[in-house]
């Protein structure tokens, strides 16, 4: 459950505390990452948890913890992540894809756009940085069940070596030992922003229970273009802890994992 490895992590990071001298900056932020778990392990409110991550955020400089050093971001961002929390959008009918921060609107979106006025959408290209987002139907589905304990959602995080190995994939762990979903992204990493921008190019159903069998999930994202792109920030890796942004507006808490949590972790690490 995302509540026991939230609490895992509480107490990892207190370890830590007592085995290490951190300079003040450092020491702030390990309490500041412990402060935030611990809201999440007692199921505060959104608005608790909110303030726990801005006040998390707020003095972290990717810049100035990594000094423009892309090979750092990239060990920094490494591995597999464990979502803890992940902010709430409310349902659009005016954008039920979901609505992108930056108001772009590709493929399907801009039909959607087009139907409903939607003053807040520019179409295909640039648009406004300010946009109000909204998350996907199916990404509300999956996070509303994320602390019921029925599944976990891991991030598998590579962005060293080969450029073409180099990926981003979201696995949605079913209860025991029923398989995955996976949905996975080529990815590249913009060290100086501190931003994962990717395109989704595979995802597939593998199932363990009651028979073993994989189903190929029916997106041809070939032919969406920039619909199956999107990117993550980071607003703040640290202490077992990771923050980040999507293009639609949702903020994520991760806690860090061995690689291995990662269900198909031998393929994707190689």
């Amino acid at each position: 459950m995302a509540l026991d490895v939230a609490s895992r992590c509480v107490a990892n990071l207190r370890r830590v505390d007592a085995r290490r001298r951190f300079p003040r900056r450092r020491a702030v932020a390990s309490s500041s990452a412990r402060d935030l778990l611990d809201a999440i392990a007692r199921e505060a409110d959104d608005d608790a948890i909110r303030a726990r991550v801005d006040e998390l955020t707020e003095t972290f400089e990717l810049d100035r913890a990594f000094g423009g050093d892309g090979d750092a971001v990239a060990a920094a961002l490494h591995g597999t992540w464990r979502l803890a929390h992940a902010s709430k959008s409310a349902f659009d009918p005016r954008a039920p894809l979901g609505r992108r921060t930056d108001a772009t609107t590709p493929g399907l979106e801009a039909a959607f756009a087009t139907l409903f006025d939607d003053a807040n959408a520019s179409g295909s290209g640039s648009g406004s940085a300010n946009a109000s987002g909204s998350s996907s139907p199916i990404q509300r589905a999956v996070l509303s069940k994320l602390s019921d304990g029925g599944f976990a959602v891991r991030q598998g995080v590579r962005l060293r070596g080969e450029a073409r190995k180099r990926r981003v994939d979201q696995a949605v762990c079913f209860g025991d030992g029923y398989g995955w979903f996976r949905l996975s992204a080529n990815a590249r990493l913009d060290a100086r922003e501190g931003r994962i921008d990717y395109g989704f190019d595979l995802a597939y159903v593998d199932l363990k229970k009651p028979i073993a069998v994989r189903v190929p999930y029916p997106v041809p994202f070939r032919l969406l273009g920039k619909e199956a792109m999107g990117y993550l920030t980071c607003d703040y890796v640290g202490d077992g802890v990771r923050v980040c942004t999507g293009n639609k507006g949702t903020t994520f808490v991760f806690v860090k994992e061995d690689d291995d949590a990662l269900p198909y972790a031998n393929e994707f690490y190689d």
